[in-house]
């Protein structure tokens, strides 16, 4: 059965100036990703898309294929995941004949996801018979106690936001991480990823879950690379 992994990996980005290949503890942050899938015992082909030629070039070097140069069309801050994940698919089979059953979606900003993750989520897939299976963690801060702003002063999102001050009394919800999303190709002839049956890999690991937008979560990144094991064995 052959298994996709792809790695979505634009120039463009507002948070964190080329942050696809910014510096994290002096690797490229996409070489996390590309690393990490081409150790799996299950990923047949692994595929950075991009539309630009310096992470084409890093990419590259750090082992992933890079066939094309994503059409500015499907690059720019609106475009969505699913565009970039049909044209890969239409390149590959109309190139190469390759046609994989099972697809990964892998975000270069989740760079502490592991190889045994991706081969899970993998495994996962084809023994709960379900459509897709993504990385999830528990909600914090639960939506039902938030506010929306209306000409300048607080509005309650809910009208009974009081009844769940409590964390307790709120139902529990969980948000994706962004590391992995794996799922079957025919999932995508109803234009959608996720499918019916989305099983969940629930990530308890706080610094699995990181997710790089902005100047502080690379910090955070940063912090977690020099420092971590010494907090993790206290």
């Amino acid at each position: 059965m052959k298994t996709l992994a792809i790695i979505p990996a634009r120039g463009g980005s507002k948070g964190v100036h080329e942050k696809n290949i910014v510096k994290l503890g002096r690797r490229p942050l996409i070489e996390y990703t590309i690393k990490t899938a081409l150790q799996s015992d299950l990923v047949n082909k692994v595929i950075v898309s991009t539309d630009n030629q310096k992470i084409a070039k890093i990419s590259q070097l750090c082992g992933a294929e890079v066939p094309f140069l994503r059409p500015r069309k499907i690059s720019g801050d609106s475009s969505q995941s699913i565009s970039t994940i049909k044209h890969t698919l239409q390149f590959l089979k109309n190139k190469t004949n390759f046609v994989p059953e099972i697809i990964l979606l892998l975000q270069p900003t989740s760079p502490f996801r592991t190889r045994q993750m991706i081969d899970k989520s993998i495994r996962l897939l084809k023994k709960s018979k379900s459509s897709s299976v993504i990385s999830v963690s528990k909600i914090k801060k639960h939506p039902y106690s938030s506010f929306t702003l209306n000409n300048n002063l607080l509005k309650p999102y809910r009208k009974d936001f009081e009844k769940f001050s409590l964390r307790q009394t709120a139902p529990t919800l969980y948000f994706p991480t962004g590391a992995i999303y794996t799922f079957w190709n025919k999932n995508l002839k109803n234009n959608s990823m996720y499918g019916t049956k989305i099983k969940p890999m629930i990530i308890k690991d706080e610094k699995i879950n990181i997710d790089i937008d902005t100047p502080f979560d690379l910090f955070i990144a940063e912090m977690i690379l020099k420092n971590w094991k010494k907090f993790s064995h206290s």
